[in-house]
């Protein structure tokens, strides 16, 4: 009889605890789908706003609402119809992948000597090009604008394009990618009779997709949004980036270089968010795994 009380309790105290258990994973659970749920309406709320103004007749813009009362598409009529909005455009998708491009070359050429070949100094010009993230931009416009000049490619695409055509960043995220790589896949393919450039593109560098992918991604996003550096390189109207152009609107709207159009600000940025945003949608999965496995060494 004592045994079966004892039997009973013991059960009782077990299912008391599962059931505490499951309650507080429940509690868990909710605390954090709560919190995901105000950070994502926190991350979305701004771009709300900015599509509900972009939509909003001038004089309703500094009412505080939240959603027009009156919408309306003539902003985005004026944008595209009253200035070189398709022009700028071009200037940018072209920066944008030419810096893209060379930017995932060079720097996969240099992560890649960096991490599969041994020769003297290697760590030490590996931590030099490190120590150059720590230099803020700024201090290089002086010398990048030099060097614009002397090649003759002020108020130019090219221009725009040679600061960003390698960058240490870069460098650091594809190596560590190619760190990943076991060396015997490698020495199998040189035994076999392959060149070095032929491993390069043909074995390693495939097998670094999802670091391509971030670093792609990253690089497409700073080149699409840079402004300081073709501001001091660009002049003519007819040259400039989409970030250029769109505050070049903004500010001439009404005549006068002192006023901000509000209404035209929200709208080209819209307008100027949507191709990284869908950017970012269509390679988010690779960004992850790409950011994560660039910090990971066999």
């Amino acid at each position: 009889m004592t045994t079966q009380v004892e039997t009973q309790a013991a059960l009782t105290h077990r299912n008391n605890l599962a059931r505490k258990n499951k309650t507080r994973h429940a509690v868990t659970i909710g605390f954090a789908y709560t919190w995901v749920i105000l950070l994502g309406i926190t991350t979305a709320l701004p771009f709300i706003w900015m599509i509900s103004t972009s939509l909003k007749p001038r004089p309703e813009i500094f009412y505080f609402r939240f959603f027009p009362l009156e919408p309306t598409i003539k902003n985005y009529i004026d944008v595209l119809t009253r200035w070189q909005f398709g022009t700028w455009f071009f200037n940018s998708i072209t920066v944008t992948i030419f810096i893209t491009l060379s930017t995932l070359l060079f720097c996969s050429l240099c992560g890649y000597a960096l991490a599969k070949f041994k020769f003297l100094g290697r760590s030490f010009f590996f931590a030099l090009i490190l120590a150059t993230i720590m230099i803020p931009s700024e201090m290089l416009l002086i010398p990048w604008f030099v060097g614009a000049f002397n090649l003759k490619v002020v108020n130019s695409m090219t221009g725009v394009v040679f600061p960003g055509l390698i960058g240490a960043f870069g460098v650091f995220v594809m190596r560590q990618a190619f760190l990943n790589i076991p060396n015997e896949l490698l020495d199998a393919a040189r035994v076999d009779g392959m060149s070095e450039l032929a491993i390069f593109f043909k074995i390693a560098l495939p097998l670094t997709s999802n670091a391509l992918a971030a670093l792609g991604v990253l690089t497409a996003l700073g080149a699409w949004n840079d402004y300081f550096w073709p501001l001091i390189v660009l002049q003519s109207a007819d040259r400039f980036t989409l970030q250029l152009g769109m505050m070049h609107a903004a500010a001439t709207d009404a005549g006068r270089e002192t006023t901000v159009a509000w209404d035209i600000v929200m709208t080209t940025t819209t307008i100027a968010a949507l191709p990284m945003l869908v950017l970012v949608v269509f390679l988010q999965k690779y960004f992850v795994k790409g950011i994560t496995m660039s910090g990971m060494k066999q």
